[in-house]
């Protein structure tokens, strides 16, 4: 009976650095989608701050 082979040593951490970095990919890009958000949240702010500004005066 042949024993089976079970990945171990660097090439078990290499597979999990694979898999993690994939499964990392949709929460990272979430989080840069957000940060985008929110900065195109500001400008949108700064733009309407300023239009009110040249109105006002």
């Amino acid at each position: 009976m042949v024993p089976l082979q079970v990945p171990g040593g660097p090439e078990l951490l290499i597979i999990f650095l694979v898999y993690g970095i994939f499964a990392l990919l949709p929460v990272i890009a979430a989080l840069v989608a957000l940060y985008l958000l929110y900065k195109i949240r500001g400008d949108v702010k700064r733009i309407v701050d300023a239009l009110d500004a040249r109105d006002g005066v």
